[in-house]
């Protein structure tokens, strides 16, 4: 009778474990998919912080350019025209609207510092 007891205490003990090796093969298994979602969440963060500051890079070049044509306009001095990504400009004077590519931009922006009154000294 006790044997019998021990045996079954046995059988339930090993059923036990088994069961409980199972679940943190389970949960290991989570873990890693886990882990391997947060690597490539952080490699798409870090793409696309990558973009943002190329982006903001480049907003912060063309920002500076439009100050320096501003100021060119203001001061009546040439206007000169640097090449972009999409190979388009467009210009805006006084109303007027110049859109260029950038092969016409070397053409046509003499044209339109021919067009500038000469700078009142």
């Amino acid at each position: 009778m006790q044997v019998e007891d021990e045996r079954r205490h046995a059988d339930q003990y090993k059923e036990q474990m088994e069961k409980a090796n199972a679940r943190m093969k389970q949960l290991k298994r989570q873990l890693e998919e886990a882990e391997e979602e947060a690597t490539r969440a952080n490699a798409s963060r870090r793409k696309l912080q990558r973009e943002l500051d190329d982006a903001t890079e480049a907003n912060e070049g063309l920002s500076r350019e439009v100050s320096t044509l501003k100021n060119r306009l203001r001061r009546g001095g040439p206007i000169t025209f640097s090449s972009s990504r999409s190979g388009r400009r467009q210009l805006h004077i006084e109303g007027a609207s110049l859109e260029l590519s950038d092969d016409d931009a070397e053409s046509k922006g003499s044209d339109v510092n021919e067009a500038q009154p000469a700078p009142a000294e």
